[in-house]
């Protein structure tokens, strides 16, 4: 089970869970108008389940004025692989930012709004020094000086070479996947009497086997390494 408030800040901090509700009122002019209140509420619980073939995404609500309550939201099946298979925190949260858009019940993943203006005055040499570094991020100089305000240090963008270094990576991880299946389906046909006479370039199904999966794991490592950097 997840705490859903605790996993967005971890990894969106600027955005957090509102429930979103249309409110109606009177202008001096006399006329009547609606605007959209967006009500912080701090979501606890968040698990997926699936009951009767169908699945839903539940959600626990605190909100400000002590209340708490259930919402479950419908999601499809390859939604709700995707949300159990994910890995990286990261992802989850985009899926559920996805879905949420989608719903009728008012919550939805929001960034805050910026209300307080902070005026700082530096040096010469620290405007150029953190205008460089910014462009160095692919971030404007607010984004930039907002993330070291967190506490967190920006990393550079990535060049287009590790970008392709990327994309090779999430090929040849495929790659390697798609033979370890075609080896395990493969090995399953042959009695286990006869599995140790079959080999591969001399080594064994059960060495390989081994290695695939080091090697799959050594994968996810660095993937989720170099995007958490």
């Amino acid at each position: 089970m997840i705490q859903g408030s605790q996993l967005i800040k971890k990894v969106r901090p600027e955005k957090g869970f509102f429930i979103k509700t249309r409110e109606r009122y009177i202008s001096k002019d006399g006329n009547e108008h609606s605007r959209f209140i967006w009500e912080p509420v701090t979501v606890g619980d968040m698990w997926v389940e699936k009951i009767g073939g169908k699945c839903h995404i539940n959600f626990i609500l605190h909100r400000s004025d002590g209340s708490v309550n259930q919402i479950d939201q419908p999601i499809s099946q390859q939604r709700f692989n995707l949300y159990v298979g994910y890995k990286l925190d990261a992802n989850r949260i985009d899926l559920i930012e996805k879905i949420l858009q989608e719903n009728r019940n008012g919550l939805c993943v929001k960034r805050y709004s910026a209300t307080k203006l902070l005026h700082v005055k530096v040096t010469q040499m620290l405007w150029e020094e953190l205008i460089g570094n910014a462009k160095k991020c692919g971030q404007n100089l607010s984004q930039y000086c907002l993330t070291l305000l967190r506490g967190k240090q920006p990393r550079a963008a990535f060049s287009e070479e590790e970008l392709e270094l990327l994309r090779s990576l999430k090929k040849t991880r495929s790659d390697v996947q798609l033979m370890f299946n075609g080896m395990v389906a493969e090995f399953a046909k042959i009695p286990e009497a006869e599995r140790l006479r079959a080999v591969i370039n001399a080594r064994s199904f059960d060495w390989w086997r081994e290695h695939l999966i080091t090697a799959l794991e050594f994968f996810d490592k660095m993937r989720e390494k170099v995007l958490n950097k």
